[in-house]
């Protein structure tokens, strides 16, 4: 595919939007004609942004990549071709990947993906004979790395490493390389060391492993207590960091506990292995069980792997921990199958060394820029951090889950700010939205054109021949003159339900459209043949069957539209506003609210809407029921030391690293700030987060991060 199909077809408008902006190499003026309501289709924008860049189209798909590489794998795959040119067998790997693809389900697969990825790492070091030794590695503590025993079979378990730089390991390693030696050039990706104390645990390796004749009845119990593991500790608790330094999801570790560990594993199950294979990025790879070894210690399989995928975690179709991989079967030339040590029997050895850890998922985000990149601070505004995190839970949610909304009286008080909040939390998402106001685009006048750009916006296009319901004609003078109520009855029908019934069934059958995947099937058959792979029995007969196989391909399962700089006429400060009025006031009432809930139709209970200035009379407050919206005033004369503090803490909980004496260190620090902050209300604001910002840097050294 092409990087404009790529984007026409994958990547929401909202995305390609927030990218172009960060990389700022279309100017702002150009930006506005391509995103704002000016007709442009998706195939439109796609094209002419592509065309803008030109040679800088790598660029372009690079941060494309980035913002889809954790959560729409498949995606950022296809993104890879168009800034990577010089590595055909990593595209053939990933085209081999997909052939594995149809019958496991894709959002799960993705779901499980989007976690696990970022606990596995890149195991890098310098053994006594002077050689490289590549393996991968994965979290089971909050500090604790699983790998293969004879990744790092040649150190000292009884003391420290000789030299701690001999052994390297990166998190977050999927792009870059490949890695040969210590100290590699992985800008993205993040290094963290090993404790001084780094070994924990170990069972010996055996060599030969992946014996594939059966072993003599002496041999049995030698090669059955070499499961070849090694548990060791890094120096940080990188498992209780947060993926973005910024906030957010947390990394975690894998679960070997004993819930999590089948005991069983049936031929035919999958495989799945997220792996550094020959120091490559990270990449993921599927096959099928296919039987145990002589010992019952050994699972082996018909996944891909390479060198420096030994240490890996190997995964089940109920994405359970099976296996550690260690090895191949059969001649090194041709092996017949690969091999892991079975998961139920390494997790017993490990439990004595894990230990119980308060479930930590996420923490409130503490600044809106991009990871690494100087921090720009979010004070308070819980409501609103609270709000972005359970709007998602439930499509159908309450009101106060569908509505947010900030107030405030003056100027600068933060609420504009709330969409960098928003495109910060969203950013590694497949996430739309639609901005009307200062930040986005104008708020049409017509019923007509605001759902026309709402849907622009949100990647919808319709099929052909299908229309926007066709409004009334207009009142005769006769009709008008005799009072015909009947008629304006028959216009406020349509806004308040034709309209709204309208969009909630285009959202429903976008959000839930199916495609029929057999012609993938037949290209991923012909890549396997390319490659001299055998051809799975269930891709083959996907590829030939003669009735469509159809998946669901769901485009988003919810997207947020914002009206920013909210004003009611009433209004007398200066700067822009957006006025809620006439039909496209009624319009949006429906659309958010209705007339009760039960006659809010499902597709429209997946908008969020978010009004920045003030809440519309039309919207409740949130009642302890959950009926009404949520609701954040914006006092910026209210912002003080307390929340400084809070925002300091949040940034040492995303880094894992609250030092002793923080408790009072962060109160003076933030009683500084707040003390020498101006009292006028319309600059406060931007004072306090300025210079809250710039302490923020300081203390993350401070922190050592």
């Amino acid at each position: 595919m092409t990087l404009a199909e790529i984007i026409e077809c994958e990547i929401p408008r909202a995305m390609l939007e927030r990218v172009v902006t960060d990389q700022d190499i279309i100017r702002l003026a150009e930006r506005g004609a391509l995103f704002k309501p000016s007709g442009l289709s998706a195939n439109e924008v796609a094209s002419r942004v592509v065309e803008r860049y030109g040679s800088h189209a790598p660029m372009l798909a690079y941060g494309l990549y980035e913002q889809t590489k954790r959560t729409e794998w498949k995606t950022a795959d296809r993104l890879i071709e168009h800034f990577i040119a010089d590595d055909p067998e990593f595209h053939n790997h990933q085209a081999s990947l997909v052939s594995r693809l149809p019958n496991l389900p894709l959002d799960k697969l993705n779901e499980f993906l989007s976690k696990i990825t970022g606990q596995i790492c890149q195991i890098v070091s310098i053994n006594v004979f002077g050689r490289t030794v590549l393996g991968t590695g994965f979290l089971v503590g909050p500090d604790l790395v699983l790998t293969c025993k004879h990744v790092l079979k040649h150190f000292p378990t009884d003391v420290g490493l000789p030299n701690p730089a001999r052994v390297e390991v990166y998190f977050d390693y999927y792009l870059g390389g490949p890695v040969r030696t210590l100290d590699p050039d992985l800008p993205k990706a993040r290094k963290v060391a090993l404790a001084q104390n780094w070994y924990v645990d170990s069972s010996p390796d055996t060599d030969p492993d992946g014996i594939l004749a059966p072993l003599p009845p002496h041999e049995v119990p030698r090669v059955s207590g070499a499961l070849d593991f090694l548990l060791f500790r890094l120096a940080e608790k990188v498992g209780l960091q947060t993926v973005d330094r910024n906030g957010g999801r947390c990394r975690r570790w894998v679960d070997v506990s004993a819930g999590n560990i089948p005991q069983v594993i049936r031929f035919d199950d999958w495989v799945i292995i997220p792996q550094h294979p020959e120091g490559q990025p990270q990449r993921v790879d599927l096959g099928r069980f296919q039987q145990h070894d002589c010992t019952g210690t050994r699972l082996r399989y018909d996944t891909n792997t390479a060198a420096g995928t030994s240490g890996a975690p190997c995964f089940n179709q109920d994405f359970q921990l099976v296996g550690l991989h260690n090895a191949y079967v059969g001649p090194q030339q041709s092996p017949i199958f690969n091999q892991a040590i079975s998961a139920s029997c390494i997790a017993p050895l490990l439990q004595r060394h894990l230990t119980s850890v308060p479930v930590v998922r996420s923490v409130d985000r503490w600044s809106v820029t991009q990871d690494g990149k100087d921090p720009r601070v979010i004070l308070g505004r819980q409501s609103l951090l609270s709000w972005l995190r359970a709007s998602p839970a439930d499509y159908a949610g309450p009101l106060t889950h569908r509505i947010y909304s900030a107030c405030a009286d003056v100027p600068a008080a933060g609420c504009t700010f709330s969409i960098d909040v928003l495109e910060a939390e969203g950013r590694d998402k497949k996430l739309p939205r639609a901005v009307y106001g200062q930040r986005g685009q104008q708020l049409p006048s017509t019923a007509e054109d605001f759902l026309l750009s709402l849907l622009r916006q949100l990647d919808i296009d319709l099929p052909a021949g299908e229309t926007i319901p066709y409004r009334p004609r207009p009142l005769s003078a006769e009709a008008a003159t005799i009072g015909k109520l009947n008629e304006v009855d028959k216009l406020e029908r349509w806004i308040s339900q034709e309209l709204p019934e309208w969009l909630g069934r285009t959202i429903e059958t976008h959000v839930q459209k199916k495609i029929d995947i057999r012609d993938e099937a037949k290209k991923a058959v012909q890549t396997q043949i390319r490659l001299g792979q055998e051809v799975s029995k269930d891709l083959r007969e996907t590829a030939d069957s003669t009735e469509p196989v159809i998946v669901r391909a769901n485009a988003w399962d919810f997207a947020y539209v914002v009206l920013d700089d909210l004003r009611s006429s009433q209004y007398a400060g200066p700067g822009p506003r957006t006025e809620l009025k006439g039909e496209t006031l009624r319009l949006i009432a429906a659309l958010g609210r209705g007339k009760s809930e039960a006659e809010v139709h499902p597709g429209l209970k997946r908008l969020r809407w978010m009004f920045l200035g003030y809440l519309p009379d039309f919207v409740p407050a949130a009642s302890s029921d959950g009926g009404g919206a949520t609701v954040e005033l914006l006092k910026p004369e209210a912002v003080g030391a307390q929340e400084i503090v809070v925002t300091f803490e949040r940034m040492a909980q995303a880094h894992a690293r609250m030092k002793t004496g923080s408790d009072i260190y962060f109160p003076a620090v933030a009683k500084f700030v707040a003390g020498s902050a101006v009292s006028d209300p319309e600059l406060r604001l931007h004072a306090l987060q300025t210079a809250t910002s710039n302490y923020a840097k300081i203390l993350l050294k401070e922190l050592e991060v």
